[in-house]
């Protein structure tokens, strides 16, 4: 086969899976030096056509012409830190024990072993430099189930660039970083990309950098736009679903609140240590029945440890001033007294749908496209799982709850997944299954940690217009965590802000005066 003259090449890639186009005609070329953003909707084909260009996947038919291109290498959304820890098993939750955590490897340790097999693989300057320009330096001994999301992406990149390949393709890489990771991940690309390497990033329209050469937009499976990254316009949705009216007669199917409590929330002074380094310092905090808090802060600030506390994920819930749902924290109640009255959907949560051939191995990024996937919840099953806290499985459901599973399919507009495997749908298909899950039962305490994340701007609406609904007529306490302010729904009335593990501020909430003092 001739090489080509441009360095990457794609004609007439199709893809078909159990009959179904995913991708239609896709057609583009990159000079050497170019760079490319792919973007679109949810559920559009991005992740798809990075596989196929990261050589992960192949094309039903269509020719994909490689121009000196050698080593290619795909950076998924998802990390797969699980399956690299050395465990049989993990349990939610678990990265905040101390005890069984010795075979976790170190994030340099995590380094060191996955790039031994590499032929010139990189020396312990390379190595250490990466990590200082990556600013994780200070995070070179700690574990790597340890590390918040931002961190986890930030290792992820560190181990991608150190492997220097020629076409490395970043799946949604933006994705929950705060304001100012994002912009630094941006210079960080800029700056370490060379005219040798092909660079391919998935992202959303808000979030295209500015050096990308083309914007290739995907619609259903096709190309809708290709052009250069000045004169990229996104696609402006008008569609009436995107505020479309929800039947008020599909929640009556829903259980009402039959438990309430005066202090949902209630912590003084405290204080939550992890290998002698100190994680949240002199906390003091009170949510009361009904009310909607903003938990923010920049990647690292503390909040995912805050949110185990309350979820009963961490065991040093016990040796705090904790209240939860006015019951002191160790006074007799189970974990499961504390979830059933707690809706929780996070990007952790998240991967434990995401097992593929064996408990610590995670579907996206699967190098073999052939492997038996093991994992065979429907999408209908996954909001099930919701009722009862299950993760992996489900119980069989009553009548009533399969009507009620169903019912959410039809609010959410994702009827046709019904008996589809979950981990056959598309990763924004899949947050809003998520949030159905945490929804489904009508807790008393919602927690959405980054409920949007990987989600399209119509589903974001689509989603806050049930959360404001949800909220109306039903008024649950909510605690909300997002790094975009414009996603946080317009009934959040209160403010807690972390930052390097203290409460940096508290009180009442407002959107449009808000500011980040990044």
């Amino acid at each position: 086969m001739p090489i080509s003259k441009y360095q990457l090449e794609a004609t007439n890639i199709n893809l078909k899976i159990d009959g179904e186009a995913i991708l239609e005609n896709v057609n583009f070329r990159l000079n050497p030096g170019e760079s490319l953003t792919i973007t679109g909707a949810s559920g559009s084909g991005k992740t798809t056509l990075g596989r196929i260009l990261a050589g992960i996947r192949k094309p039903t038919s269509g020719e994909l012409f490689l121009g000196g291109i050698e080593n290619r290498l795909m950076v998924d959304q998802q990390d797969h830190f699980i399956a690299y820890s050395g465990r049989r098993s993990m349990h939610h939750g678990q990265r905040y024990e101390s005890s069984g955590m010795e075979s976790v490897p170190t994030l340099l340790k995590f380094l060191e072993r996955s790039l031994a097999q590499k032929p010139n693989r990189p020396s312990m300057q390379e190595l250490t430099g990466m990590l200082s320009e990556l600013e994780i330096s200070h995070l070179a001994n700690s574990k790597i189930l340890e590390l918040s999301n931002g961190e986890r992406k930030r290792t992820q990149l560190a181990l991608a660039l150190l492997k220097k390949p020629d076409l490395l393709v970043l799946d949604q890489p933006f994705v929950g970083l705060d304001f100012l990771s994002r912009k630094k991940l941006a210079i960080l690309l800029d700056e370490k990309i060379d005219a040798k390497t092909c660079l391919i990033i998935i992202t959303d329209p808000q979030t295209i950098p500015e050096n990308s050469s083309y914007v290739l937009e995907l619609d259903q499976g096709r190309i809708t736009q290709l052009t250069q990254r000045n004169k990229y316009i996104p696609k402006i949705d008008h569609s009436p679903q995107l505020r479309h009216e929800i039947d008020l007669g599909l929640l009556s199917l829903l259980p009402t609140k039959n438990e309430v409590s005066n202090d949902v929330i209630s912590m003084k002074n405290l204080q939550v240590e992890l290998n002698g380094k100190s994680i949240l310092k002199n906390i003091n905090w009170q949510v009361k029945n009904g009310e909607q808090w903003a938990l923010l802060g920049p990647n690292g600030a503390g909040k995912s440890t805050l949110l185990s506390l309350i979820t009963a994920d961490n065991p040093q819930g016990y040796n705090n001033h904790l209240i939860l749902f006015d019951r002191q924290r160790g006074s007799g109640e189970s974990i499961w007294d504390i979830k059933k009255r707690i809706g929780f959907v996070s990007p952790e949560l998240h991967l434990y749908f995401l097992r593929g051939a064996g408990i610590y191995n995670t579907i996206p990024g699967l190098s073999n496209p052939n492997t038996t996937i093991h994992s065979s919840l429907s999408c209908l099953e996954v909001i099930l799982s919701g009722i009862n806290d299950e993760v992996g499985f489900t119980s069989s459901p009553t009548s009533h709850q399969l009507k009620m599973g169903q019912t959410w399919l039809k609010i959410l507009g994702l009827e046709k997944l019904h008996n589809r495997a979950f981990t056959h749908t598309s990763l924004g298909e899949q947050r809003v299954l998520l949030l159905a899950r945490a929804l489904v039962k009508l807790p008393q305490l919602l927690i959405l940690d980054e409920p949007c994340q990987g989600l399209d701007q119509q589903q974001t609406a689509r989603f806050n217009h049930l959360l404001t609904i949800i909220s109306q007529q039903f008024q649950p306490t909510l605690i909300y965590v997002s790094h975009r302010i414009n996603e946080i729904p317009s009934t959040v009335t209160h403010l807690l802000e972390l930052e390097k593990g203290k409460v940096k501020n508290q009180g009442p909430f407002n959107q449009d005066s808000f500011q980040w003092n990044a």
